[in-house]
């Protein structure tokens, strides 16, 4: 096996943490770590001095905000040209985030991003630190373009992962929201690449201005208004039931809104799995011919970092919208995407 040289770019959580009378906190460094795997694992790795852009017991995952992982990426295309593949270790609260932001700012990325946690710190009897890096490890080794998150033996590609278990009595945090992961000894053989061949195109320009906003049955139509009337947000992300829009009166709100300020609604489902796709149910194509976009096969944690991105590129909603359903980094079926679009066409004509 070539040697290939690794950058870990350490970036905290419980990955790095010991328990205190307090809570967790941060203790380990990256190299200590590094100290506790198989040796014969990184015996053909040439592992690069990790970089700590925060500190060299980084910070906690809750904590992090657009900026941090704008540094991650930064960190990542400055140091592109002298190492093969990076690791970066992340705490597991907004790890699926960060993955997915990271997908888009990387966008075309022709080497190997992996990101990995832990649920248990390195001194529980049930750690799952020392199994993560080396997986991740070999992840890293691979020829398998794109961002991925290892977690639990799995590979997940980073558009796809979402955070499914807070880990009290559980290491599988992660899954993909489409069930396609890979074990590790089929992504050593085969190529999974994402976006093999693609231009690469580093962008850590976002927009803030947007949210996530859960509707239940209680949500009262004239708190949101007031919400929305008082806030400075270009696009809102509702998270609703299935695929039905919502009652009448919440989408009447949203809609008022998102034509008053020429802003943006998007409806992504409270479930982890499954597609949004508003145009099942007639609820949901009330939603659709009231501007509502329907989030389909993607996460939550990628709509939002796609929307960041899309809304710093362009905030026309004509444009927004197209591009929203464009498929960049295998975050969107496109099969499904064609499907829809032709439905919806269908029904927005009727309108």
């Amino acid at each position: 096996m070539n040697k290939n040289s690794i950058l870990p770019i350490h970036i905290g959580g419980t990955i790095a943490s010991t328990e205190s009378k307090t809570g967790f906190k941060p203790k380990f460094s990256f190299e200590y770590l590094l100290g506790k795997i198989d040796r014969g694992l990184t015996g053909d790795r040439h592992i690069a001095p990790a970089q700590s852009p925060f500190g060299e017991f980084g910070i906690d995952s809750a904590g992090m905000q657009i900026p941090h992982i704008q540094k991650i990426a930064g960190t990542i295309w400055n140091n592109y040209d002298n190492h093969d593949a990076f690791i970066v270790t992340h705490g597991t609260d907004t790890l699926a985030y960060t993955a997915s932001m990271l997908s888009f700012m990387l966008q075309g990325i022709q080497k190997p991003v992996i990101i990995t946690g832990a649920q248990k710190t390195l001194e529980d009897d049930k750690s799952d630190v020392v199994g993560n890096l080396e997986t991740a490890l070999l992840a890293a080794s691979t020829s398998n373009c794109g961002v991925w998150v290892v977690f639990n033996g799995k590979i997940i590609k980073a558009v796809r992962a979402t955070k499914i278990n807070i880990g009290v009595d559980c290491l599988d945090a992660f899954a993909s929201n489409v069930m396609d992961e890979i074990q590790i000894s089929n992504f050593q053989l085969d190529d999974y690449s994402v976006n093999r061949g693609q231009s690469e195109t580093f962008s850590t320009k976002v927009s803030e201005a947007l949210d996530i906003y859960c509707l239940t049955h209680t949500t009262n139509p004239i708190l949101l208004k007031n919400y929305l009337d008082n806030s400075n947000l270009r696009v809102l992300i509702v998270l609703i039931y299935g695929m039905s829009g919502h009652r009448k009166e919440l989408m009447e709100v949203l809609s008022r809104w998102s034509n008053d300020n020429e802003a943006i609604v998007i409806a992504k489902t409270h479930s982890p799995y499954g597609s949004t796709d508003l145009s099942k149910y007639e609820l949901g194509v009330k939603a659709l011919q009231m501007g509502i976009l329907s989030s389909l096969d993607m996460t939550v944690e990628s709509v939002y970092a796609k929307a960041c991105i899309l809304l710093a590129r362009n905030g026309d909603p004509r444009e927004f919208s197209r591009q929203f359903y464009t498929n960049f980094c295998d975050e969107l079926d496109e099969v499904g995407v064609q499907k829809f679009m032709k439905k919806a066409a269908s029904w927005l004509t009727a309108s």
